[in-house]
């Protein structure tokens, strides 16, 4: 795998980087692979625990029949943030060489506030630009592809985090842009393939999406106050 070593963002902003699409596709996939049991368990963990809170209102009659509306909503909202950012942390640890367990799935609670702001921040800004002229949201919307690694590893605030990812994902938009297709095909094709193929398509999806960010940013080692 290539250097895991933390880079300096600004110099990267400035100077650019190369990106290597089928490579982060390969390096996703070997996480993926070394940790295959971990991540079909989370990946389970994670789609119970959704549709168990998506049942709150069917359970309390604040349903209708469209779903996924009022209480249960709102808590898949606040609750699933998080829990992604589990996936992001075991793909993380696995380019650390660090060893990894089920508890890595719930470590995205210790980021909890700077997560859901940034999620809801970033969604807000995306939707005034799809209102605007569309364009504008859609290039928000790649822009903002790291925002989560950047807050769990280098430890940013979430504005820090949304501006940083913004500046380095201009300096290669329509790789990011290319990149973030193929991972919605990769997604796809998980649910038509019986919908158990998602088992194996979400958490790649994050390894993927980490393997680019390694390659861009770099890891950055040490204790919490540093990112994980």
């Amino acid at each position: 795998m290539q250097d895991n070593r933390p880079k300096n963002l600004s110099e990267v902003v400035a100077e650019g980087y190369n990106f290597q699409i089928e490579d982060y596709i390969k390096q996703g996939w070997q996480v993926f692979k070394d940790n295959a049991a971990l991540f079909i368990t989370t990946t389970v963990c994670y789609i119970v625990v959704l549709i168990v809170i998506g049942g709150i209102d069917q359970a309390t009659g604040g349903g209708d029949q469209r779903g996924g509306s009022g209480i249960s909503g709102l808590l898949q909202f606040f609750i699933r943030v998080p829990l992604e950012a589990g996936f992001y942390i075991i793909a993380i640890k696995t380019f650390k060489g660090q060893a990894r367990s089920f508890g890595d799935f719930f470590k995205g609670f210790e980021r909890y506030i700077q997560l859901v702001a940034a999620s809801i921040v970033s969604a807000i800004f995306i939707l005034i630009g799809l209102i605007l002229c569309i364009i504008p949201g859609i290039y928000l919307a790649v822009s903002y592809t790291l925002v989560i690694p950047l807050i769990l590893d280098r430890n940013l605030s979430f504005w820090e985090a949304m501006e940083t990812s913004r500046q380095l994902v201009t300096k290669k938009w329509l790789s990011w842009f290319v990149l973030s297709i193929l991972v919605g095909v990769i997604n796809i094709l998980g649910v038509l393939a019986c919908g158990f193929g998602v088992l194996v398509s979400l958490p790649l999806s994050y390894a993927i999406w980490i393997a680019a960010y390694k390659d861009v940013a770099g890891l950055k080692y040490g204790s919490t106050q540093e990112g994980l």
